[in-house]
């Protein structure tokens, strides 16, 4: 089974087998990860705490969506997946692409911070939902889920099989959908906006320089801000640790914003060399199958709000 067989489709045809592919990946990554948290927990003795902490579930939750991947893909769709880009990357673009992702963290903060005021006009917070999006890798297991193989597994997902095809039928919705689509499946109000905005990094990187590239940033974003800086400041104070940790995202951010407006006549002329006519956005995102699995979600990212 191809996700796209031989026969030529038509736009609406290709968004929704896209749609529909990222839908059963989700499924099968939430259901074996669920099956394996109760394996573990009846079977193995973990305790809740341990559970918490593991990165086994979802370890086997990657591997079973790998499978699927590899299902679904000819050796056509591998060498698509792969292909190197349309410019070579360079230093400069690199860390100007980091940047901008750690523009994305402040925006996402600031978004974070908005919902939180406005939830708690209905008596509900996301702080809890803030603890799960920040919270640093426990085990070895977790941190090799975190760092490595997650965002492989996201950019062979979102930035290979999502952002291909939609590329066949328009550049720029490829990067706005798959950044959608990367964005709602990690179901938490906090989390899918930040995941949102880096993924119209990754995806315009993935595009322009190769999917080498979006999963050296990804990784990069997930361990060298994450995990890895966490440990370098573990041994100082927590209130020391979290200024400088704050300081460096703040000045981060801040020069991301400087590279955008650098680059803004640069952005530009993508921006025209790339067209995207009304009616194609509007495909995606009045696609029945799209709504109905945004819905789902949110409720989804509401059962895990908590009460103040």
């Amino acid at each position: 089974m191809k996700l796209f067989k031989k026969q030529q489709l038509n736009e609406r045809q290709k968004i929704n087998r896209t749609i529909g592919a990222t839908l059963i990946y989700f499924l099968i990554f939430q259901i074996s990860a669920l099956v394996m948290m109760v394996v573990l927990k009846k079977y193995a003795g973990f305790s809740n705490g341990l559970l918490h902490r593991s990165g086994l579930p979802y370890l086997v939750a990657i591997a079973l969506g790998f499978l699927f991947v590899m299902i679904i893909s000819s050796k056509k769709d591998w060498r698509q997946y792969v292909q190197p880009g349309q410019q070579k990357m360079k230093l400069k673009i690199f860390i100007s692409l980091l940047l901008v992702l750690m523009t994305g963290q402040i925006v996402a903060s600031l978004l974070g911070q908005l919902l939180e005021v406005i939830f708690r006009l209905f008596g509900l917070s996301v702080l809890q939902q803030l603890e799960t999006a920040t919270q640093h890798s426990q085990s070895w297991s977790m941190l090799l889920y975190a760092a490595l193989l997650g965002p492989l597994m996201e950019e062979l997902v979102f930035r290979g099989v999502v952002l291909r095809r939609f590329s066949q039928v328009n550049y720029r919705l490829a990067i706005i959908a798959s950044a959608y689509l990367f964005g709602l499946y990690h179901t938490n109000f906090v989390q899918s906006p930040f995941a949102f905005l880096i993924g119209l990094v990754l995806g315009y990187t993935a595009l322009t320089y190769g999917i080498f590239w979006s999963l050296a940033l990804h990784i990069f974003n997930n361990f060298i801000l994450g995990d890895f800086m966490y440990f370098i400041l573990q041994s100082l104070p927590p209130l020391v640790a979290s200024e400088i940790s704050g300081a460096i995202l703040m000045l981060g951010g801040i020069a991301g914003l400087v590279v955008l407006l650098y680059f803004r006549p640069q952005i530009q002329r993508w921006m025209d060399l790339h067209q995207m006519p009304s009616p194609v956005l509007r495909n995606f995102f009045t696609n029945k199958l799209l709504i109905t699995v945004t819905l789902a979600v949110v409720v989804l990212a509401s059962l895990s709000l908590s009460t103040v």
